[in-house]
């Protein structure tokens, strides 16, 4: 599973990225802070620069945006030291790790996040696994979701009425963090066919 990293936009991210990505042999993703990606259950740990926390007037806003992270490993890095006690106190309770602050060097970065990235192969544990879990039925109208067909068709191929395949579209969206029949269908040729090879 890869690793998502998050950081601001700016050539400080892509340093602090570059450095990450070349010293730890692990799959990883970049997006930036507030484009959140879809189905964040679906990587290993998330690592956040919090740099920005200092430069960035909308401080408040990005704190918002950890604060709703639903992951069971969200490691910070690079945030303003004089801010770890209130920051740690501000993300209690939400899996979040205060890893490295800005005053860190570059040796001690690394060693740290390969020891909690290491350990992430056994998070803690945690019920999102099995909110993830989709029904037989739910796997089933995903797989023809795959296939581009409105609700109507998949309807009629399975027998229900276009209402019910709604309702399992809506709990299908919710449990795997989409938005939209495009997300799912992509999601589904990821993990679905996975899971049946």
């Amino acid at each position: 599973m890869p690793i998502l990293f998050f950081s601001g936009s700016g050539l400080q991210g892509e340093l602090l990225y570059s450095l990450v990505s070349d010293a730890l042999p692990f799959n990883w993703e970049k997006s930036e802070i507030g484009k959140q990606k879809n189905c964040l259950q679906n990587y290993r740990a998330i690592v956040i620069d919090c740099w920005h926390l200092a430069t960035n007037g909308e401080a408040g806003n990005i704190l918002d945006l950890l604060r709703k992270l639903n992951h069971p490993r969200i490691l910070l890095i690079n945030y303003p030291a004089e801010s770890s006690i209130r920051l740690g106190q501000q993300l209690k309770g939400n899996n979040t790790l205060l890893l490295c602050d800005a005053s860190t060097d570059r040796e001690s970065l690394i060693r740290k996040l390969g020891t909690a990235l290491q350990n992430s192969d056994h998070p803690p544990p945690n019920e999102t696994r099995g909110q993830l879990l989709l029904t037989p039925r739910e796997q089933e109208i995903l797989t023809q979701l795959t296939t581009g067909e409105p609700n109507s068709v998949i309807a009629s191929k399975l027998h229900l009425s276009e209402h019910t395949v709604k309702n399992h579209m809506y709990n299908i969206f919710r449990k795997i963090g989409v938005k939209n029949r495009l997300q799912a269908s992509n999601w589904a040729k990821l993990h679905l066919q996975a899971e049946k090879i």
